[in-house]
């Protein structure tokens, strides 16, 4: 299995010493719901009395009526039978629909707390942990939860108060016959307290397995065209069945610890059976008790082990339901960006406008900022920069020189190990994050779009609400009326990679930001979408300080001051000629991409192929 371990969930292994402690939290969840829980309880305790007083409504009957020859009074019990049956089947009716409306209140509100705690968590949580098993707690666990209310929770506690009921009811009846039941039911209370102790290991286990599952559909669906373009196909299938294997294993140990449990049931029924048969029957015959009374005190025990049978079936709803809470209550403890443990609550935070923000000068300092993603593999060393408020900066360098860490930093989804960064003279620490990026426009080279409409990507639903995008505030980026109405797919599938940018520089556009970060924004867009970007970017952006993230050097040519970035250190700054006339990094960087593109030119020469002389043929 190996290659496949980063899909588990790690937390699974912290989760045994927690098990009490989860259980008082969701008490605790039930217990706020009061208003619903006491007539449950009532009728929970009602239907339990009807339950218990069947058999001995039918023992009455044998030895007054049947026994005593007086058939005409067979009348009167029937009845009473009939109406206690009523009420016991009224009241697990009600007490049902109301434990399954108080289900879906808790699980309904832990989803949206769950979201709502997703929403607050810092960007380093989404690098650990997979999407697939983030969103196996919210939908899954979370209905499982809900299943444990309606399936498990009523059920045991109907099960316990009649197992209690009965036991009672058979020492009443005869105290030595009773007695004798209740020692057959040590034992098998202590069988049932060691299969659920493996019951919840194993639920455990199951759910660890199914987060992975769900972990490997979700990144194996998304990456779904590279999947098909390399032709791995036939491997990832391999590696499915493989994890798919190790989730049927999981299931298969839960239900054949399962199955061991059912027939231990078994066995303590045939044995008071045994019991009760043998010594009730001298007892009658010696005339300790009537026989009616022994009729009621076999129905009883058979009674006695109906719910210990459902105990068993709801014990699996009851125990996946507690291993899940566990895992819901685990991820609401995370810390959220603020280092701060709980769950946010969204509506109680005003809503925030980049245009109804006051401006910043946009005056940023680095001082002696250090930062690594992990332990100590450096990725800035020492850094310090100043940049003056409405400069222009391209950075530059190669592949992992920290280019994209420091807009990271500029915008809080990370601190500086060491040292800090200064906004107009203030601590970058010492600003409300939100309000922080409010502020800033970022434009990705991948764009992330959501379903819906055009016109909602623009605004991304700020404040819940706002004016609608006009078609004249984006026409000079060729967005009609008719693509601004239209409708987007997930992350905008159904618009090209031009289309979504151009979406993208809209949307950071209708924020009007103070500061503008664009990282590699027109990497992947042709030439006259390029131009239209840069023409409506340069007018929205004037007086504004800029970073432009660039491996193309032309991009950043016309910057204020060009940083050149090589392993986490500014080697060099200054503007395109000043670096070019230095022959350093940069030169060599220019040089190498002139002599690409000279090549590229060559190559297609006249419009020829690639590698095709002018005046010949392809072969």
């Amino acid at each position: 299995m190996r290659g496949l371990e980063g899909y588990l969930d790690v937390e699974e292994r912290e989760s045994q010493r927690f098990h009490r402690r989860t259980v008082r939290r969701m008490l605790g969840r039930v217990a706020a719901e009061g208003r619903l829980i006491l007539p449950g309880l009532l009728l929970v305790v009602l239907a339990t009395a009807a339950g218990l007083l069947e058999p001995w409504i039918f023992g009455q009957a044998v030895d007054r009526a049947i026994q005593a020859g007086k058939i005409e009074w067979l009348a009167p019990f029937a009845l009473a039978l009939a109406s206690v049956t009523t009420v016991r089947i009224a009241s697990l009716i009600g007490q049902a629909r109301l434990f399954e409306w108080i289900g879906q209140k808790v699980t309904h509100q832990l989803r949206m707390e769950l979201f709502a705690h997703l929403q607050s968590l810092p960007i380093s949580t989404y690098d650990k942990h997979p999407s697939g098993r983030l969103v196996t707690r919210i939908v899954n666990d979370v209905a499982t939860i809900g299943d444990m209310f309606s399936m498990g929770f009523v059920s045991m506690a109907l099960n316990i108060l009649t197992l209690v009921g009965i036991l009672g009811w058979l020492v009443i009846l005869h105290p030595a016959l009773g007695w004798l039941c209740v020692a057959v039911m040590v034992p098998l209370g202590l069988s049932t307290a060691y299969f659920s102790a493996r019951l919840r290991n194993d639920y455990r286990n199951t759910r660890s397995k199914l987060s992975a599952l769900n972990a490997f559909l979700a990144e194996n669906l998304a990456g779904m065209r590279i999947l098909q373009l390399f032709n791995r196909e036939r491997i990832h299938f391999e590696r499915f069945r493989r994890i798919n294997e190790w989730y049927s294993e999981a299931q298969v140990g839960t239900l054949r610890t399962f199955a061991l449990f059912q027939p231990t049931i078994t066995l303590g029924q045939g044995l008071a059976t045994m019991v009760v048969l043998g010594f009730g029957a001298m007892a009658v015959s010696r005339g300790e008790i009537p026989l009616g009374t022994l009729v009621a005190f076999f129905a009883y025990v058979q009674m006695l082990f109906q719910p210990m049978r459902e105990l068993a079936d709801r014990w699996i709803a009851f125990v996946s339901g507690m291993a899940s809470a566990e895992r819901v209550f685990s991820m609401l403890e995370w810390r959220d960006e603020e280092g701060r443990a709980g769950t946010l609550r969204l509506d109680r935070i005003p809503s925030v406008h980049g245009g109804q923000l006051k401006a910043i000068r946009g005056e940023i300092v680095f001082e002696n900022v250090w930062f690594s993603y992990r332990e100590e593999n450096w990725v800035l060393k020492d850094f310090n920069l100043t940049v003056r408020a409405g400069e222009r900066i391209g950075v530059v360098g190669h592949t992992g020189a920290g280019k994209s860490t420091l807009i990271q930093l500029l915008l809080r989804f990370h601190e500086p190990r060491r040292g800090r960064i200064l906004l107009d003279g203030r601590d970058l620490r010492e600003w409300d994050r939100r309000e922080l990026r409010a502020r800033i426009g970022m434009i990705q080279q991948e764009v992330f779009l959501f379903s819906g409409t055009v016109d909602e990507n623009i605004r991304l639903w700020v404040g819940g609400g706002g004016d609608r995008v006009r078609p004249e505030d984006v026409a000079d980026l060729g967005i009609d009326a008719e693509m601004l109405g239209g409708r987007l797919e997930e992350r905008g599938g159904n618009r090209s990679q031009g289309e979504r940018q151009l979406l993208a520089f809209a949307r950071a556009r209708a924020a009007r930001p103070s500061l503008w970060i664009l990282d590699e924004a027109t990497a992947n867009v042709d030439s006259e979408t390029e131009i239209r970007l840069e023409r409506a970017f340069t007018e929205a952006s004037r007086g504004r300080t800029v970073f432009m993230i660039a491996h193309r050097l032309s991009t950043v040519r016309s910057c204020d001051r060009i940083l050149v970035l090589h392993r986490g250190e500014l080697v060099e700054q200054g503007s395109h000629s000043e670096l070019v006339a230095a022959g350093g990094l940069y030169a060599h960087l220019h040089r190498a991409q002139l002599a690409a593109q000279a090549a590229v030119e060559a190559d297609g020469l006249d419009g020829a192929p690639v590698g095709v002389q002018p005046g010949s043929s392809p072969a």
